[in-house]
């Protein structure tokens, strides 16, 4: 049987560029999420944005997500034999 774990944080944007496109980085508030641990999260935008566009959507962002929820599955390993094929 199957079980899924919520986890939240809340989190902020920032603006990332090291040499491509400009990217929106999620910045945690906290490291909360297990999944998200030593992970980076980022939005790679279209090329030929300018950076003041860029910062344009990093407002909106800000103003208006407040926060992550990553749901994982994980398998739940039970004791109970009577689903168990008879052989």
């Amino acid at each position: 049987m199957a079980t899924t774990k919520v986890e939240r944080a809340g989190v902020c944007f920032g603006i990332g560029q090291q040499g491509g496109p400009i990217v929106i980085e999620v910045r945690p508030h906290h490291d909360t999420i297990s999944a998200l641990r030593g992970a980076q999260v980022g939005f790679e935008l279209l090329n030929g944005l300018s950076l003041e566009q860029a910062k344009k959507i990093l407002e909106v962002l800000n103003e208006n997500v407040i926060g992550v929820l990553v749901s994982t599955a994980s398998d739940v390993k039970t004791d109970d034999k009577t689903g168990a094929a008879a052989g």
